[in-house]
């Protein structure tokens, strides 16, 4: 058996979103020994409590973003590029018709051109924020322009009319999509904060428990410590294998808690 025990790797913050983080901390008060003296029960509980907030914050946002229905705002992203999409093809149909007969055909070309640059309907492929922007540019141009009557005689005046109806309401749904996921993810990343803390509380605590000439010390605070040591594990053969780290929800790494004092720093090390 190793007689060793190197406490720095377990008293720096682990890197965890609020999701592995909850896992983690529950998995740390699971392994916690029976018999521990009284500091170490005390961050035991903090930690508990740390994880078990965590667990409510998760659900809550679940709750939060189930609350705007994904069928809805597919079905209003659906309105929205059919109503741009139709506009488009109704110029270009027109911009279609022989010029010898139809003068306004040259116009419907040039409007197309003028209203969907060489990108085309590109922009309704890009996420919920960027359409937003391009949509709401579009009617701008056509408003500042005076374009709307032009349009109106050449396409019809319903397809102005549905984009002037659909536009606003796209534009409230990606507000408040914005709106909710600014505030859970800032919420999710205190609690993110206060779990690396909590776990960096209790590690310092549960290593300087032992003690290099009882072997036996060694190998309780391994074992309670263990969760960490998977843990790592676990993001080095991510590293490895050339996959994405783990988000943090936006919050920095815990800074690691400053080292025991006294008869209790005996085997406990520097932290990192």
């Amino acid at each position: 058996m190793d007689s060793t025990f190197d406490a720095s790797i377990y008293v720096r913050a682990p890197i965890i979103n609020i999701a592995n983080g909850v896992t983690l901390a529950n998995a740390l008060v699971a392994a916690c020994p029976e018999v521990v003296p009284e500091n170490v029960a005390k961050a035991c509980t903090k930690l508990k409590a740390a994880g078990e907030a965590g667990q409510r914050a998760l659900t809550a946002r679940r709750r939060v973003n189930g609350a705007l229905s994904e069928d809805d705002v597919r079905g209003l992203d659906r309105e929205a590029d059919g109503s741009f999409g139709a506009l488009r093809m109704r110029l270009i149909a027109t911009s279609m018709l022989p010029e010898a007969r139809y003068p306004q055909a040259r116009r419907a070309g040039e409007l197309v051109k003028e209203l969907f640059g060489d990108d085309g309907l590109s922009f309704l492929t890009a996420e919920y924020s960027v359409q937003n922007t391009v949509m709401a540019s579009i009617l701008a141009h056509i408003e500042e322009a005076g374009l709307k009557p032009e349009i109106d005689a050449l396409a019809g005046p319903e397809f102005l009319e549905q984009i002037g109806n659909v536009l606003p309401r796209y534009d409230a749904m990606v507000r408040d999509k914005l709106q909710k996921e600014a505030a859970t993810t800032s919420n999710l990343a205190t609690h993110v904060r206060a779990i690396q803390t909590a776990i960096v509380n209790y590690a310092t605590k549960v290593a300087a428990m032992v003690d290099e000439d009882e072997p036996a010390t060694i190998e309780a605070a391994r074992k309670a410590l263990r969760p960490l040591d998977v843990h790592r594990e676990a993001g080095a053969r991510r590293a490895h294998g050339g996959a994405k780290g783990e988000a943090t929800s936006g919050a920095p790494p815990a800074p690691a808690a400053p080292p025991a004092t006294g008869a209790a720093a005996d085997g406990a090390g520097e932290p990192a």
